[in-house]
């Protein structure tokens, strides 16, 4: 009732100012699944307000799925296997107007390093030389493998290689940050926060790559798919990010209908619960119909198979098949429980009911279906994972290792807790090899690792389904998953 009645007052109010595309035309609105609790990029969590704070602050490059890195901030060079040095633009200016410079972007590094702080991913800066000591507050931070010999040059010195390091550089995890966060670097800044509905963006023109043009930005705060779509439609909304499947067959013959394509590595996962018990990890995997799963939520690609690009391996990426005789005779009255996040809208409802009754059906294994709120999700699966859990995972950066890491030892969303030295044999394989065929071989074997001992469920290849409507143009989407919204401007 609360959310019917947020998503009704919030309608009301969007008509009260006249809002539609017509009225407004240099307001741009799209929306977040939930309301930020911090706009710190530097303590991020999830990818849930990626969309923002993509937009409010930058980094040294961006990502762009024709030309790779594309230089935003600066650029950089590799010195040597072990050092790379990055010359920033001259006269970058935060959106206050003072210089932004390379000790900005070590007082990140070492903010997101300090112990206290605990940043949720402060294991992208692992490779940097004592940055994990440091961490762990076994080395003082000026230690720290990171200098600045002037004020448009860093120079990272690393561990060991670090063949990708360059696209942690393209991420706003990694942005530089002032104290005051009000503070930004990107192509936008905060005009106005309307607690419980709604962020408004401004250009900031501090920023020099962006399009002169550029609009408003309006972020609602939306939960519902449904609700959302119903904005949408109502000319109330510019970008539908999710459209929920029930809608896909109807909607692929529309001119305002995108498939964006994403690298993600979604899966099922089995906790602690399970993690002697193989026989039935393997009839939860063999006992899913994985093509008739395809067909109800209209997918491009396949769940039971690794979803990472065919490219990144020597042959196909390996899946799962629906086989009933590899399904073991399982003796068991409990009833598990699969949690899930409620981020996912009504399509992870669907899909984990359909695998509820799949699983009692076909293997006789009832589950109990529980559904949290983002955030008491992650802490819950940090704390005490459930027998199963479905878990998104967006990549930072374009690689298998940004993937496999995921369930690395010292992963902090190493959620199946897996700690085996083979596997961290792999994965520092692959993160010390700069030879493709040898990084695609690897690859196959850190997944099949994961795999052929049915630790996990892998969901297979996304494409997100987006209505977008034609008033603006310059948006880009690229295959992470990061909007950048610097060149958005009206169609002419």
């Amino acid at each position: 009732m609360k959310l019917f009645l947020s998503a009704f007052l919030l309608l009301v109010s969007l008509q009260t100012q006249g809002a539609d595309s017509k009225s407004a035309p240099f307001v741009f609105r799209l929306h977040l699944s939930g309301e930020p609790t911090q706009t710190d990029p530097n303590r991020q969590k999830t990818s849930a307000s990626s969309y923002l704070l993509s937009n409010l602050f930058r980094n040294i490059y961006t990502y762009d799925n024709q030309k790779g890195l594309v230089p935003d901030l600066g650029k950089c060079s590799r010195e040597k296997s072990r050092a790379l040095v990055c010359k920033l633009n001259k006269n970058l200016q935060w959106s206050d107007g003072s210089p932004l410079t390379s000790a900005d972007f070590l007082r990140a590094y070492k903010k997101m390093l300090n112990p206290k702080v605990a940043a949720p991913r402060a294991d992208l800066l692992f490779k940097i030389k004592n940055a994990e000591d440091i961490y762990k507050d076994l080395k003082e931070p000026d230690t720290l493998g990171v200098s600045t010999p002037d004020p448009l040059t860093i120079r990272f010195e690393f561990q060991g290689q670090a063949p990708d390091f360059e696209y942690n550089l393209a991420s706003f995890l990694l942005a530089p940050t002032k104290e005051d966060l009000k503070v930004y670097s990107g192509p936008y800044k905060i005009k106005e926060w309307l607690q419980g509905q709604k962020i408004v963006l401004e250009p900031n023109f501090k920023y020099s790559g962006g399009h002169p043009q550029r609009p408003l930005v309006e972020f609602l705060f939306i939960e519902e798919d449904t609700v959302a779509l119903q904005l949408y439609e109502k000319n109330q909304l510019h970008l539908l990010r999710r459209l929920p499947t029930l809608f896909i067959p109807k909607s692929k013959t529309r001119s305002d209908f995108h498939w964006i394509p994403v690298i993600r590595f979604d899966y099922l996962g089995f906790g602690p619960e399970l993690r002697q018990n193989e026989d039935l990890r393997k009839a939860l995997t063999y006992s899913l119909n994985y093509p008739e799963l395809q067909k109800l939520f209209s997918a491009k690609g396949r769940p039971g198979c690794a979803g990472l690009p065919d490219s990144w391996f020597p042959e196909k990426a390996p899946c799962f098949d629906f086989d009933l005789k590899k399904v073991p005779k399982v003796k068991t009255s409990k009833t598990y429980t699969l949690l899930f996040s409620s981020l996912g809208g009504e399509d992870h409802k669907r899909a984990t009911e359909w695998m509820q009754a799949q699983w009692l059906k076909n293997a006789g294994i009832s589950l109990h279906l529980e559904s949290k709120e983002n955030k008491v999700f992650i802490n819950q699966l940090h704390s005490a994972p459930p027998a199963v859990f479905r878990k998104g995972v967006s990549l930072d950066r374009p690689t298998c290792l940004a993937a496999l890491e995921t369930f690395g030892t010292q992963s902090s969303e190493n959620y199946i807790q897996l700690k085996d030295p083979k596997y961290d044999q792999i994965l520092t394989q692959l993160g010390n090899t700069e030879k493709i065929p040898e990084q695609k071989k690897l690859c196959l074997t850190g997944v099949k690792y994961l795999m052929d001992q049915h630790l996990i469920i892998p969901m297979g290849a996304f494409d997100f389904a987006m209505l977008i409507k034609p008033d603006f143009i310059g948006w880009k989407l690229n295959q992470m998953n990061q909007l950048d919204l610097s060149q958005l401007h009206p169609r002419p």
